[in-house]
């Protein structure tokens, strides 16, 4: 069976407008077939922290800009979406370009390793003509809606839920002291939590900011005390807490994040958020996306491989420590049948972003076994 075709030029998310314009105004789905899914026996659904899911299908955040944009990816087959990282104040992130194709030099199937982290891509005029050329880079800067706005809007999410389904909430601190970091992190937990979160996410791995809570994850114990603190605030509404990290070298380290994320009273770890790398005009030598903007998130099909990896190494530390951790993982995700890709390497959940986003029909496709 073949896949039902969506134009890859066309993303529901359009990254010649701003972040204002696709939240007030997408997805941006013009010409898309609503597919009837086959249906799955409850008895047939997974539990995932206390919540019973009828696939093991998510979104990580990013893509899902708001109640609209969730309910859109709930009706496009995705049992798990994740409501993207709020503050706890209004943030107006980076200004437009914020998406950018990438040049790999024409190889189809190009990946990129976490050995790559941190070296240079070029930004290209150059479309993809298919999802295996899919490459792109984000620098978002998180912004942020008010608490007023997130508050309703997050209740509005939760309302679109179905049988079989469940939302994410992600989250972070913003920088100031040490204290108040910390404290900020809570506080934006606090307000997701009143506005009716089932699960919350936290992201200690986002490389589009400047500030210090954008590598939060290569410092195991700075995760022990942020989310020791966060568990206790959302233990008494029986909150799950997730953490987001990124890639790392060294697999001690990461034993070790593992290991402190559990004695902090996490439940799940998800991975990899994007490779930070530098991207910069071919012919120019100039920051693609703005002097201010030299190193920003790599996403789509070149990440697989690496985020393949992280999900076998975490998989491997889950059980060679004998740890309680539920794993959800993402990076490169971009045709159905990359979602077995990462639950056969271990993962609980598998989640799609820019896949979704360059095509909609990735997760109904998959249920329907069409590809």
């Amino acid at each position: 069976m073949t896949d039902i075709k969506w134009d890859i030029n066309k993303p529901i998310y359009d990254i010649k407008k701003s972040w204002e314009d696709n939240l007030e105004n997408g997805p941006f789905v013009q010409g898309y077939q609503h597919q009837n899914r086959v249906k799955v026996e409850q008895d047939k659904y997974i539990d995932f922290l206390g919540h019973k899911l009828a696939s093991r299908l998510g979104v990580p955040a990013g893509p899902l800009l708001n109640s609209q944009w969730v309910k859109f990816a709930l009706d496009a087959g995705f049992d798990l979406p994740t409501y993207k990282t709020i503050r706890s104040h209004p943030n107006l992130g980076h200004p437009v370009p914020n998406v950018l194709y990438l040049d790999l030099e024409g190889d189809d199937k190009k990946q990129l390793s976490k050995h790559d982290s941190g070296s240079m891509l070029h930004a290209t005029s150059t479309l993809p003509h298919n999802m295996d050329q899919l490459a792109i880079t984000n620098s978002f800067g998180m912004p942020s809606m008010s608490q007023e706005y997130l508050h309703k809007d997050i209740k509005l999410a939760n309302s679109y839920l179905g049988q079989g389904q469940a939302m994410i909430v992600s989250v972070v601190g913003t920088a100031s002291t040490a204290h108040d970091f910390v404290q900020d992190f809570v506080d934006t937990a606090s307000l997701a939590a009143d506005a009716g979160a089932q699960i919350i996410e936290v992201n200690y791995s986002c490389p589009n900011v400047v500030t210090g809570e954008g590598q939060i994850y290569h410092n195991p114990d700075a995760v022990y005390e942020i989310s020791s603190a966060l568990t206790k605030c959302l233990a008494p509404k029986n909150i799950p807490l997730i953490i987001k990290v990124g890639v790392m070298e060294d697999m001690d380290k990461m034993t070790q994040l593992f290991i402190k994320a559990q004695e902090a009273g996490v439940a799940a770890i998800a991975g990899i958020n994007t490779l930070s790398m530098k991207v910069t005009d071919k012919d120019t030598g100039i920051p693609s996306l703005g002097a201010s903007r030299l190193t920003s998130g790599v996403c789509g099909a070149p990440i697989r491989s690496a985020a393949l990896d992280w999900v076998s190494s975490a998989r491997n530390i889950i059980d060679k420590q004998n740890l309680s951790l539920k794993l959800l993982g993402c990076g490169g995700i971009v045709k159905p049948q990359h979602f077995d890709d990462f639950l056969n390497a271990g993962a609980d959940i598998a989640m799609s972003a820019t896949g979704l986003m360059w095509d909609p029909y990735i997760a109904m496709n998959y249920h329907n076994k069409k590809f």
